[in-house]
Formats: C-alpha cells, sequence, structure tokens
C-alpha cells in the first residue's frame, strides 16, 4: 500500500468518523507533502497532516499549520512515537517559516499532553442556544429572501467575498481561502446542512453556516450586516428545518470555552517583526524548547530593532515557548471556526 492509503487505513482505525468524510477528507485535504508520519515494523504507525492556513496578527497574514488527524496505532501508544513526531513536524514547520502550529484536541486530557510539546490554551468560542420563541417578532424578515448556497452554487463566489471581508477585517483570526471555503461547505453539505444566504433588495446581507441534529440547528458560524439580519435569518432557519432551538457557535458572548492551542515555531522571526512594528523594549530568555532548540536563548527587542545575546544591566523575562505563546497573543482573543477535524 501507498503512504497514503495506510494513513487512510489508521485513521479509520483511529477515528469514528463516516466513510463518506473520510474519502472526502483524503481527496481533498490529504497530500504527501502536507503529511508526517512514523513507521514501524514495515508499516505506518502513527500519522498527522500540517494543513496551512493564514493568521492575521497586528495587520500582517502570517502563516500557520493546523494539526489535523494526529493519530496513533494502539499496539504502538504510550511509547513516545506521536511525541517524536510532534517534534519532527514543528522542525518542518520551523524551516518552511511557518509562524505558529494549532491545534483543537479531541479529549480534555490532551490539553495537558500538548501542553508538553510547547501548546497553550489560546483560541476560545463562544456557545449560545436559541428558541423562536426568544427571537423577536416583527416584520423585518418579510423584506429579506432566503437562499440556499450548495458548493456548486453560482452565488458561491458573492458569499466568499462577502466571508473574506468579514474574516480579513478581524485580529487574531484563522483565514479560510477560496479554495478551503469551497470544502467547507461540501463538508457541510456530507453533514445533512448548508450555507444560506440573506438578501435585501438582491444584495447579499447574511451569511449562515448550519446543520441540523435532532431537534437541534447547529449553527456553525453566522455572519450578518446587522442584528435584525441576523435574528431574521435564525427564525427563517428554525422554521425550515423544524428545529425547535438553535446551538450557535461565535466568537463573541457569555460561556465561553477552550477550543484550540497554539505554539510559536519560529521566534526570532516573529520577533524581528514585532520590533518593526513596537517602541517597547522586549528581553527574555527562552528555554526547554527541545523539539527547535534555535529558539532557546537570548532575545531583545529595543527601540525598533531585534538581535541576541544576553544585555548586562538588563532583565530577563525568563519563558517556556508555552508561555511565550501566551504572552504573543495576550489581549487578542484568537479565533479559528469551520476547522476541517
Amino acid at each position: 500500500m501507498t503512504i497514503k492509503e495506510q494513513v487512510k487505513v489508521l485513521w479509520k482505525q483511529c477515528f469514528h468518523d463516516t466513510d463518506e468524510f473520510i474519502d472526502f477528507y483524503f481527496q481533498k485535504r490529504y497530500t504527501d507533502e502536507l503529511n508526517s508520519y512514523a513507521e514501524a515494523d514495515g508499516r505506518v504507525i502513527a500519522a498527522l497532516q500540517r494543513i496551512p492556513y493564514a493568521l492575521t496578527y497586528e495587520g500582517m497574514e502570517m502563516l500557520v499549520a493546523y494539526i489535523s488527524g494526529a493519530c496513533t496505532d494502539p499496539a504502538y501508544r504510550n511509547q513516545g512515537t506521536m511525541r517524536r513526531l510532534l517534534a519532527e513536524a514543528h522542525r518542518r514547520m520551523y524551516r518552511e517559516g511557518v509562524m505558529f502550529s494549532t491545534l483543537i484536541p479531541a479529549e480534555e486530557w490532551l490539553k495537558g499532553y500538548y501542553a508538553r510539546s510547547g501548546y497553550a490554551n489560546c483560541f476560545s468560542q463562544t456557545k449560545k442556544l436559541l428558541t423562536a420563541p426568544s427571537l423577536p417578532v416583527d416584520n423585518f424578515s418579510e423584506s429579506l429572501k432566503m437562499v440556499e448556497i450548495p458548493p456548486e452554487s453560482t452565488l458561491c463566489g458573492d458569499a466568499f467575498r462577502f466571508f473574506d471581508h468579514f474574516q480579513s477585517s478581524q485580529e487574531a483570526y484563522i483565514q479560510h481561502d477560496w479554495e478551503d471555503f469551497h470544502i467547507i461547505l461540501t463538508d457541510l453539505q456530507l453533514s445533512g446542512g448548508s450555507l444560506w444566504g440573506a438578501f435585501q433588495e438582491g444584495v447579499l446581507s447574511g451569511l449562515c453556516f448550519c446543520f441540523p441534529e435532532e431537534k437541534t440547528l447547529k449553527v456553525t458560524e453566522q455572519l450578518a450586516v446587522g442584528k435584525e439580519v441576523e435574528q431574521a435569518m435564525l427564525e427563517y432557519l428554525l422554521s425550515h428545518y423544524h428545529a425547535v432551538q438553535a446551538e450557535c457557535l461565535g466568537r463573541e458572548g457569555e460561556n465561553s470555552y477552550e477550543l484550540g492551542m497554539a505554539r510559536i515555531i519560529h521566534v526570532e522571526a516573529m520577533l524581528r517583526l514585532l520590533a518593526g512594528r513596537h517602541s517597547s523594549n522586549l528581553y527574555i530568555k527562552v528555554e526547554g524548547d527541545e523539539a527547535i532548540p534555535e529558539n532557546n536563548g537570548w532575545h531583545n527587542v529595543e527601540n525598533g530593532h531585534y538581535f541576541r545575546g544576553r544585555q548586562e544591566g538588563k532583565t530577563y523575562r525568563i519563558l517556556s515557548i508555552e508561555r511565550l505563546t501566551c504572552l504573543l497573543f495576550d489581549g487578542k482573543h484568537p479565533y479559528m471556526n469551520l476547522m476541517l477535524n
């Protein structure tokens, strides 16, 4: 079997996804170039994929890698295989100019596991439940035309431009390009859901990514030009799917919970970028990065310039890779959504 075929077999062994989704993932997302794997006894026993994305950060777009499909054959677990594979993947990201690695732990206990490889809890998400009676009733919805937008629709271009205008304006936000947008729509379709557009006098005014699950409408993302459009869309979709409530995911609001983790990959490159954008000085010593030892050592951001080495008379903050990642995202509330995982 090819490496791709072996990784696919391993995926089926480790995850509980449908054959439809697995076939789709390996057709649209997987490539050997993005795959990292470990072998034993002549076969693949562990694998992960490094999916490239862009992240907005202080007016810049930075290359990040999203770890997908990290899995180990049950017979080879608890032997450090995935830890070594992650380190190898981080080294490769470093060579490729990736600034951050990101991931979404499949289970709560994995947060501690990934923290040992330098990951920090950075990405959060909110979840709110809405029922039809909780939505204001007015005549506004009568001026909206709701249109389903499947992946093959001619409206996809307009929908992506609306979506991209929003995402590109957000700080610390994982970006989805046109190809990924189309993949998102196809994945949504496999879940029995769809993308819906709200039009006012022929102008696209809102988008809603959603799928039904029993009597609940799962809203994975909703964008609208105003609260009235957002509420009118939900009112229509609850009725359309015969749902009693909508579970809406988002970036802002109450009931926030930890979703994803991040790890700085290239400390020097990141600090060089920040040096040219900040007037404040920063003196840090990075310790404990076993995967990328080039990150360890004394780092100085001073008067708009970056350089390495310890300066006498300066007070340095001693940071692990995990703590430095937290510092770089402090106050930014980074966000990722619509990830294929």
